[in-house]
């Protein structure tokens, strides 16, 4: 294989050296890069961090290869540990840069590290320069653009298939992170239905997008004593696929658990009138770490917290919350038992309750309110804490389309195939099926791809149990006190 250029001695260093045939690693321990010598001109995948470009100029001196030949930068895709070192490598080399479309928005805007991209690259392109061409996949999940890279080298007379899996990270694709980065968890689903897409793809020469995924320090060493080349090895690809797949299949079923949301329905809606400010308070008071209400709007366009089509069930009055403005409806009350309590605004709701560590389930019952609960959403900063619910898909569409940045549920009596193949296209990223309909087997299904589950329709005690036994990631009750005791009992059984 050739000697290593050992090229630093802190731990991030690995060393230059050629791996199989024409390609060379380049980078370092936390961000791997590698050159590809195709006869006519370098091929650089990857650029790691702004810092990796140092090491990457180095390593390329330290084989005898000019910056200066580096024709292509391809990248797996835009953060900035696989992109950072770009702009100064193409000021350096004048090298055309390849990227999907799709991972723009991860470039960076600081002038130093910032570069425009030459070409936008698609599934099933082929990179072409001299005695290379190289097979591009989209696999999304990481990131929505991420892409995949397959080329054949040349070692003692034989060709072996080269590959790399563009992004296999997780920690990216869990719900806080993606929570907080306004990002959907669709993309859980679509990571796994790429790990299928990899899996018919033979490799005999596992490249690591990072160097612990194809252990590229200690194969090296090995390669020093080894005869044979140590990162020939054709079972490494689809293990390391399995396990990526599996590993995500965990953080799933471990946030079903850890992150499971008890959305008190209407507040505590046994106890109290539903959805009023008593209501959701005793709800809070009883453990639930959510809150589920409805949104209907006024006659002059106010939108308040309401449940049916007509008042008469629980104000005894008659008409609708549509036949009323708001300063007509002040004077109704919302009676349970002997308790009573006054019809909520949605502002009024969000002033009170969200400064709370929870989340919010607002729930459009009318045509017309995606945009005013939208704007107040906005007005109030809750992109972050609020998901928009519906069983009027038109209207759950239309929120679509005015505030993509919300995220949205779809309250479904039926779940077909059908359906979830058109929310994964719109970017409704919670099925909430009926509870009765909810198993393992289904709630696994739905996490495959990419869907959090939260049901509707617990009518009792056992209902409420099944659901939860299921690994829904959360439901909607009308007594959060028992579903608390029942999650307090299950983590002491589990200890």
């Amino acid at each position: 294989m050739g000697t290593a250029v050992n090229i630093a001695d802190d731990k991030d260093r690995i060393g230059a050296f050629r791996m199989v045939g024409n390609l060379y690693f380049v980078g370092t321990y936390k961000a791997s890069s590698h050159l590809i010598d195709t006869g006519d001109g370098l091929i650089l995948l990857d650029t790691g961090y702004a810092e990796t470009a140092d090491v990457i100029l180095e390593s390329m001196d330290k084989l005898g290869f000019d910056i200066r030949d580096v024709k292509y930068i391809i990248h797996s895709h835009g953060h900035r540990d696989h992109t950072g070192g770009t702009a100064k490598l193409v000021a350096l080399s004048g090298a055309k840069t390849f990227i999907h479309e799709a991972d723009l928005r991860y470039l960076s805007n600081d002038p130093a590290l910032s570069f425009v991209p030459d070409v936008f690259v698609r599934d099933g392109d082929i990179i072409r320069l001299g005695n290379t061409e190289i097979l591009c996949l989209e696999t999304p999940g990481h990131t929505a653009g991420t892409l995949s890279f397959f080329f054949d080298l040349e070692e003692k007379g034989r060709v072996y298939r080269a590959g790399t899996f563009g992004g296999a990270g997780t920690n990216q694709l869990k719900k806080p992170f993606l929570w907080d980065r306004g990002l959907s968890l669709l993309l859980r689903g679509q990571f796994l239905e790429s790990i299928e897409r990899l899996k018919k793809e033979h490799v005999d020469v596992f490249i690591g997008n990072h160097s612990w995924q194809n252990d590229t320090r200690g194969n090296y060493e090995k390669s020093l004593t080894c005869e044979e080349n140590p990162f020939i090895d054709d079972t490494r690809w689809r293990a390391f696929l399995e396990k990526s797949e599996q590993k995500m299949l965990r953080i799933m079923r471990e946030e079903s658990r850890t992150q499971f949301i008890n959305y008190a329905h209407r507040g505590a809606s046994e106890y109290a009138p539903e959805n009023t400010l008593l209501s959701f308070n005793l709800g809070v008071f009883m453990g639930a770490n959510g809150i589920e209400t409805d949104v209907h709007l006024t006659k002059d366009g106010v939108p308040v917290l309401f449940h049916d089509d007509t008042l008469k069930r629980v104000t005894g009055e008659e008409g609708s919350i549509e036949d009323y403005t708001y300063e007509e409806l002040r004077k109704f009350r919302v009676v349970k038992g002997e308790l009573a309590d006054r019809i909520v605004k949605l502002e009024d709701f969000l002033e009170h309750m969200s400064f709370r560590d929870m989340l919010f389930a607002i729930e459009l019952k009318a045509e017309g309110t995606a945009q005013p609960v939208a704007d107040l959403v906005r007005a109030y900063h809750l992109e972050k804490k609020v998901v928009i619910t519906s069983f009027k898909y038109e209207e759950l569409c239309r929120m679509c389309e005015y505030a993509p940045e919300l995220r949205k549920g779809y309250l479904a009596k039926t779940v077909t195939e059908e359906l979830l193949a058109d929310m994964r296209v719109r970017g409704i990223d919670e099925i909430c099926p009926i509870a009765k309909s909810v198993t393992a087997e289904q709630v696994e299904q739905w996490h495959r791809q990419g869907f959090n589950v939260r049901a509707w329709g617990v009518k009792d005690e056992e209902l409420m149990k099944q659901v939860y036994d299921a690994g829904a990631d959360g439901m909607t009750v009308n007594f959060p006190d028992k579903l608390a005791a029942y999650i307090c009992q299950c983590e002491a059984s589990a200890e």
